[in-house]
C-alpha cells in the first residue's frame, strides 16, 4: 500500500510519501514513490511500484516541462493512455492493475499558482484538478480527515511539510501497509528534497504534538493514578 500527499502552501508545494511496499508475506521499506519532473513539477505514484516506475520511465521522455502544470497533465494523459493500453491490451479494463499519479507543479498563467492533479489508470488518466488545496492517493482516509480539520491555504511550506509528516505518521500507526522512511519534497523556486535528518526533526515535532493532544484526555497524574481526577466529583 501507499500514501502520497500533495499540499499547496502560500509559498510553494509539498509532496510527501511513505516508502513501504508490502505483499501477503513480506514488506520493503525503501521504495521511492516521489519523483522530480523538470525544475518546477513532481509526481507521486501509487499502485504496483515496479509497474509505476517503468510506466514513468516510458512516458517521461519527450514531455515538455516548461509549459505549465496544466499542459504537463494533458501530456501525461495522452501518453499515459496510449502506453497503459499498450501494456495491457490483452486484458479487459476491469482486469487491469490500478495505477494512480499525484502531479504537482505551477501554472503557466500569471501569477503562476501551485496546482495539484490526480490521474488514474481506471479512467485513462483524465486529470482531476484539486480544489481543496491538498490531495492524497493510496490509503488516503486518515490523511484526508486530518487535512480537512487542520489545513488552511495560508500555511507556509515548512509547516505544510510538518503537516504531511503528521498525516503519514498517523496513517502508519493504523495501517500496516503504510510505513518505512518518509520522503518529503518541496517546490518553490526549485525542487528540493528534505534530508533524512530534517525529516526526523519533523517526526519528533509531530510526536510531541500527538502526545500533547492525547494528554488532554488524561488530566490525572500517571504516577498517582486517578486520585486527582475531578470529573464527576461532587
Amino acid at each position: 500500500m501507499t500514501l502520497v500527499i500533495g499540499l499547496k502552501a502560500k509559498d510553494g508545494i509539498v509532496l510527501a510519501s511513505d516508502s513501504r511496499a508490502s505483499s501477503v508475506l513480506t514488506s520493503n521499506d525503501t521504495v521511492r514513490k516521489i519523483f522530480k519532473l523538470g525544475n518546477e513539477s513532481a509526481v507521486g505514484i501509487s499502485g504496483d511500484g515496479g509497474l509505476a516506475v517503468y510506466f514513468l520511465d516510458q512516458i517521461k521522455d519527450g514531455l515538455n516541462y516548461g509549459t505549465g502544470i496544466e499542459d504537463l497533465a494533458e501530456q501525461i494523459r495522452k501518453k499515459g493512455k496510449i502506453t497503459f493500453n499498450d501494456f495491457f491490451e490483452h486484458l479487459e479494463p476491469k482486469d487491469r492493475p490500478s495505477l494512480a499519479l499525484l502531479l504537482v507543479g505551477f501554472s503557466a498563467k500569471p501569477p503562476h499558482p501551485a496546482e495539484i492533479y490526480t490521474l488514474q489508470s481506471e479512467d485513462n488518466f483524465v486529470p482531476r484538478k484539486c480544489v481543496t488545496g491538498f490531495d492524497c492517493i493510496g490509503v488516503p482516509y486518515i490523511a484526508r480527515y486530518l487535512l480537512n480539520r487542520l489545513y488552511e491555504i495560508e500555511i507556509g511550506i515548512e509547516s505544510g511539510a510538518e503537516m504531511c509528516v503528521l498525516c503519514i505518521q498517523e496513517t502508519s500507526s493504523q495501517d500496516r501497509g503504510v510505513g518505512g522512511d518518509i520522503r518529503v519534497a518541496m517546490l518553490s523556486k526549485e525542487y528540493k528534497e528534505m534530508s533524512r535528518g530534517d525529516i526526523e526533526k519533523l517526526k519528533k515535532s509531530t510526536e510531541q504534538f500527538q502526545l500533547t493532544q492525547k494528554n488532554k484526555f488524561y488530566p490525572e497524574d500517571p504516577n498517582l493514578g486517578a486520585e486527582n481526577l475531578t470529573l464527576g466529583k461532587q
